[in-house]
């Protein structure tokens, strides 16, 4: 029992001299998806998906925030940022009229901005640092542009998403990984895994379901940091 104590005590004593604050900004870009776009479960009218030859790609966006880590052993760390984050998805679709035989080729951007609020637990090893955790994200807007070309016309309209067309919330779960390449500068890479849905489900006027939740996002994360 003795042991046991004298153990509890020498543990609480090293993260009390090792609790430390590092502080740091970070900036990079994002590659960006929802899942399950161009499926017919997804709540967009795409009519015959095998005719209507519809395709998603990711999107590129930017990424930037401020963190602070707060190391409550020598090689672990907690770590809390607060980030500003670009999402979003790229569809394509080209469908071919039998009458006239005149194809229409439809690209939209799905763009929507979030708050993110990741809370990582963080692992040193020499100048790699491994981590995990929960991300919390608001979303600030959500907003596409269309643009559809038929033979020599073309058409772009934008559109704002009403609030209730999408989540104004979402979960994610973030890994990734840092490299410091000096005492102050490092590059950073991480993935995170939406683990709630973009798109609500969608309902009559009877409350009858007509479409169940959809859209997970995923995005990829590349950066440069700097370390007070």
């Amino acid at each position: 029992m003795k042991k046991l104590i004298v153990s509890l005590m020498a543990l609480v004593v090293a993260t009390g001299a090792f609790a430390q604050l590092n502080f740091g900004v970070k900036v990079g870009g994002n590659l960006s998806t929802i899942s399950g776009m161009v499926s017919e479960d997804s709540g967009l009218n795409w009519g015959d998906l095998a005719s209507a030859d519809a395709s998603q790609a990711m999107k590129l966006g930017l990424n930037a925030g401020v963190y602070a880590e707060y190391m409550v052993l020598p090689l672990l760390g907690i770590q809390v940022e607060a980030n500003f984050s670009m999402q979003g998805v790229n569809t394509e679709a080209t469908a071919s009229s039998g009458l006239l035989g005149v194809s229409a080729t439809t690209n939209t951007a799905y763009k929507a901005n979030y708050v993110t609020v990741p809370i990582l637990a963080k692992v040193h090893f020499m100048n790699i640092r491994a981590y995990a955790g929960p991300q919390f994200g608001f979303a600030t807007g959500f907003n596409t542009t269309t643009k559809t070309v038929t033979g020599d016309n073309t058409n772009t309209q934008d559109n704002t998403l009403e609030a209730g067309d999408y989540s104004s919330f979402d979960l994610s779960l973030v890994v990734g990984a840092q490299y410091k390449l000096t005492n102050n500068i490092g590059v950073d890479a991480r993935y995170n895994i939406g683990m709630t849905n973009v798109f609500p489900a969608v309902k009559d006027n009877n409350g009858e379901v007509l479409t169940e939740a959809w859209g997970k996002q995923g995005v990829l994360q590349l950066g440069v940091f700097y370390e007070f």
